[in-house]
């Protein structure tokens, strides 16, 4: 099916569901107007009896706490920086005092000393994996995957999984993948697939962004587990300016262009099952996504002595 552009999107705006003409729960193919794939959504991708592994795996790392999610983490608000932020500021400590949206932020503490160090709301993100050079850092296997070995290698079989899905149902970009991590060090991608990275989110509902770091003319992957099954509603990853969005639930894989604006929608969380989260006061809906894809400067680094 044709998809057009029809609307603007702007980085770090939520959409909710009323703004998409359609949301597609079966599996199906998205083209835009140059004839290019815009997306490809499976159903049931992942194989039943290993999803409640693959979600035990990657749980720890999808609930960690980080504050660099920029626009995709939406307006800063003081209830999601630290508990000891009092106020948020610039750099020299002015207070904001109007409604202009702010993605990333300095905050005061009750002392008054400033944070030196500009960030965004607390989302529940981790990445596992490699990493090119970024922020002063060198190509590297990145610290989850360092700190737990037997995990990442689990997370090898999940990425050839998603690697066949990609294969079987999107195949022109299967193979341009597989042509760019021929040009990468082995010793930085998940072993013997073409993708060298995991970002993981848990119950992180994304404003619209586009991904930073992709594989440039590549699609990227989103996968979905849930830790109760069922246990929410809504949760829509959207393409705002093509107003489409997918039910993308437990062991279904979306390859798309990542390029593009994309968000989520708002959700409702059925039970109290799961705890509560600190960030948001509310109970867990559970949703684990991850985001596998390759990264586009990593066939420029060299073998890495941390790895």
């Amino acid at each position: 099916m044709l998809y057009k552009k029809i609307h603007e999107a702007t980085a770090g705006e939520f959409y909710d569901i009323d703004h998409y003409d359609s949301i597609i729960t079966e599996s199906q193919y998205g083209f835009n107007t140059r004839g290019e794939v815009l997306f490809c959504f499976v159903k049931g991708a992942i194989n039943p009896d290993n999803r409640r592994k693959y979600a035990n795996v990657i749980r720890s790392c999808c609930k960690s706490k980080t504050k660099n999610r920029g626009a995709s983490a939406g307006p800063v608000d003081l209830r999601y920086f630290p508990k000891k932020a009092v106020a948020l500021c610039d750099k020299y400590g002015n207070e904001f005092d109007d409604d202009k949206p702010r993605y990333s932020v300095y905050y005061k503490e009750a002392d008054g000393k400033i944070v030196n160090r500009c960030q965004s709301n607390q989302v529940r993100s981790g990445v596992a994996g490699y990493f090119d050079k970024v922020a002063g850092l060198p190509c590297r296997k990145v610290g989850w995957s360092n700190k737990n070995p037997l995990k990442h290698e689990d997370l090898i079989e999940l990425a050839k999984e998603i690697e066949q899905t990609h294969m079987t149902h999107c195949e022109t970009s299967y193979k341009f993948h597989k042509k760019e991590a021929e040009k990468c060090s082995p010793e930085l991608l998940f072993k013997d697939t073409i993708y060298s990275t995991m970002t993981l989110n848990y119950d992180f509902r994304t404003a619209v962004h586009k991904d930073k770091g992709d594989l440039e003319g590549g699609l990227s992957t989103l996968t979905i587990f849930e830790d109760v099954p069922d246990n929410y509603t809504g949760f829509y990853l959207g393409l705002p300016e093509y107003k489409v969005a997918f039910d993308v639930r437990d062991g279904d894989t979306l390859i798309f262009n990542a390029h593009e604006f994309h968000a989520n929608t708002d959700f409702q969380v059925l039970s109290d099952e799961l705890p509560i989260d600190d960030l948001s006061g509310e109970n867990f809906a559970g949703r684990m996504s991850v985001v596998c894809y390759l990264r586009n400067r990593i066939k420029d680094c060299e073998q890495s002595k941390n790895m």
